[in-house]
């Protein structure tokens, strides 16, 4: 019971954590799809060295471990990013809703390899590799943790100095 009580007390971070999670999944897998429909045969020049074609990277990031059996990847993005979900369910990684887009992305790039064997990627900069949506998720996710986790420490060791302070005096 008292996991039950605890649950309800904080339903709105585990809401957040997988309403955010679902909802940068989906957006992903349709992002792909409509990626593998319409530029299979051609690429679209948007301007200011950004384009959109269609790319099957069967590494991670950068292309990494490409030479790797699928089920290694596999097995190593499932555990990943289950461990960030654990964390982020926990309380240990926050906000919750960065952490849910962080586990979103990482999990549709899990299921596209699961699905297709690669991951699609379709946003091309001419000065760097060929990303997706859920590349961006990840990225952004964690730009924005590092970013409030450092703020919430700032806010936590002023917050104790004046503690510090006003018991001092």
């Amino acid at each position: 019971q008292p996991k039950l009580r605890s649950f309800l007390t904080h339903w709105p971070k585990y809401f957040l954590l997988v309403f955010a999670a679902v909802i940068t999944l989906l957006v992903d897998v349709a992002s792909k799809l409509v990626a593998v429909w319409t530029l299979s045969d051609r690429s679209v020049e948007i301007g200011g060295g950004l384009s959109l074609r269609l790319a099957h990277n069967t590494g991670v990031a950068f292309s990494v471990g490409r030479t790797l059996p699928i089920s290694v990847l596999l097995a190593v993005t499932f555990a990943i990013a289950t461990g960030i979900a654990i964390a982020g369910w926990r309380g240990v990684l926050r906000p919750p809703v960065v952490v849910g887009v962080i586990v979103g992305g990482a999990f549709a790039n899990f299921a596209d390899r699961l699905v297709g064997g690669s991951v699609v990627d379709m946003i091309y900069l001419t000065w760097w590799p060929t990303f997706n949506l859920a590349d961006v998720a990840i990225t952004t996710g964690v730009f924005a943790m590092v970013i409030h986790n450092f703020i919430a420490d700032r806010r936590e060791t002023r917050a104790k100095s004046a503690t510090a302070t006003g018991e001092a005096t």
